[in-house]
């Protein structure tokens, strides 16, 4: 008897810890490797998963130009985050270094977003999300079982700013 009331607690236990887990899962492609090729196809390939810093692995793209702004152009690029064998974070870094062209700068960071909102939590990017790409201003919002996040940071020369959507 007291052989299955331990059984039992086990198994609690670990039902309990398979449904948290599962609950703090908020991107659905958390493999590396597929993570990291998740944007393949709109031109922000990475480098592959590697070791960063700690306990911290990632990968991201090169530099994506957008337009031929002077002196630089504005340009994309594309990270993800997480362990040695889990992605966790998915991010979109738009430097804005051309303000003439912000607009389609933009308009390239919102293709982007929508395409990782759908393959990264299955779900369409939020109108919400999409105006504030637009915009060029800040947002939190949820997607399903993520949260997404567009921050702005003006930079202090006051010569442009980034532009980032975080998927987490």
């Amino acid at each position: 008897m007291r052989e299955v009331v331990i059984v039992r607690s086990y198994l609690a236990a670990f039902v309990i810890l398979m449904v948290s887990a599962a609950a703090d899962a908020a991107l659905l492609v958390t493999t590396p490797s597929n993570a990291c090729s998740l944007l393949n196809s709109h031109g922000l390939a990475t480098r592959g998963w590697t070791h960063q810093y700690d306990n911290e692995f990632g990968c991201s793209s090169p530099y994506k130009e957008i337009g031929t702004g002077f002196p630089l152009a504005n340009n994309l690029a594309f990270y993800v985050a997480g362990g040695p064998t889990t992605a966790r974070r998915a991010k979109l870094v738009l430097n804005v270094n051309d303000s003439n062209s912000a607009a389609l700068a933009h308009r390239e960071l919102l293709k982007a977003a929508e395409l990782l909102s759908a393959k990264a939590t299955g779900m369409p990017l939020p109108k919400e999300i999409g105006g504030a790409i637009v915009d060029g201003t800040m947002i939190t919002k949820s997607v399903g079982p993520a949260a997404v996040e567009v921050l702005r940071i003006d930079w202090p020369t006051g010569k442009g700013y980034e532009l980032k959507v975080v998927f987490e």
